[in-house]
């Protein structure tokens, strides 16, 4: 369990395990589910996946200024 705690970048390892795990989970729900038809996506679609991961990514950068400070 130790291996988790050790610092990589300046961070621990876990933080960058969690991190990398969620990318990598989005991607999944993006394009095998959100995407899986072939078609050309509408305005009203575009704004709400660009809202999505906008609101993602203001969500994850307010929990690493909650977590470091």
């Amino acid at each position: 369990m130790d291996l988790f705690l050790l610092d990589f970048l300046g961070k621990p390892l876990w933080m960058w395990l969690v991190f990398m795990s969620l990318v990598v989970a989005l991607l999944v729900f993006d394009l095998g589910v959100l995407n899986k038809d072939d078609h050309e996506i509408e305005i009203a679609e575009s704004l709400k996946l660009s809202a999505m991961y906008i609101t993602l990514g203001i969500a994850f950068s307010g929990f690493i200024y909650w977590s470091m400070g």
